[in-house]
């Protein structure tokens, strides 16, 4: 997936939850609003460069989106939740997920009280449900989620394992959209109803995939898979 050009610029804090207060290259303080309801622990630090997208709406209060985030440790961290979708939409419409190998593909498709991210079929047939998660936050090489609380994703997972008990194939996949992890789990210490959900839902049936994306300021994709731990982290 292509980036926009993008506008360069220095993070000074965070506003609020959807806000970012940030100094622009050619100077000048500004807001940009930032496109993810997570907590970006480790991501935006106070001086650290950022990439905006500029938005072209009289009616937004903010004339930015901060896209990309440079990493204390170096590298690019993408903060839009959303393009965890928009990723494993198009790894899928070009083959590019062994896991996931269908013809046809479905948005945002209602199921008990959720919508779900995905439905996957083949030959026109109902053959795969899936949830997106996006991943921020990493930990010497492990990527964790969520990095904040989330009832919304607890009851996901329990879409998902309704599906799995009717023998439906049902999937959670969570997308590090940064390059320096090589292993995903779930982030206990933030949110242990998530992790305990989590394993119960794997146990009852439902696949549990991980991905690192490839992140540079002209483009991002799924790299490739990575292991998943779902043990119970250690005292």
């Amino acid at each position: 997936m292509k980036f926009p050009d993008f506008v360069h610029a220095v993070y000074i804090k965070r506003g609020n939850r959807f806000t970012a207060d940030v100094r622009l290259e050619g100077g000048g303080a500004r807001s940009a609003f930032i496109p993810t309801t997570g907590r970006l622990t480790g991501v935006l630090t106070p001086g650290c460069r950022v990439w905006l997208e500029p938005v072209d709406n009289p009616r937004r209060k903010t004339p930015f989106n901060l896209v990309l985030a440079e990493l204390p440790g170096g590298g690019l961290c993408s903060i839009n939740a959303m393009l965890a979708n928009s990723l494993f939409n198009e790894a899928v419409k070009h083959n590019r997920l062994e896991d996931f190998l269908y013809t046809a593909i479905k948005n945002e498709v209602p199921y008990g009280r959720s919508r779900l991210d995905f439905r996957l079929l083949k030959g026109g047939e109902d053959v795969c449900w899936v949830e997106i998660k996006s991943v921020t936050y990493a930990r010497e090489g492990v990527g964790m989620f969520p990095d904040a609380p989330t009832s919304r994703g607890r009851k996901h997972l329990g879409e998902l394992a309704k599906l799995a008990a009717c023998g439906k194939r049902a999937s959670v996949v969570f997308i590090a959209q940064r390059e320096d992890v090589s292993r995903f789990a779930p982030y206990e210490t933030i949110d242990p109803a998530f992790a305990v959900t989590l394993r119960q839902a794997h146990n009852e049936g439902v696949e549990v995939h991980a991905y690192r994306c490839k992140v540079s300021l002209e483009e991002i994709k799924i790299a490739e898979k990575i292991p998943t731990n779902l043990l119970p982290a250690a005292n």
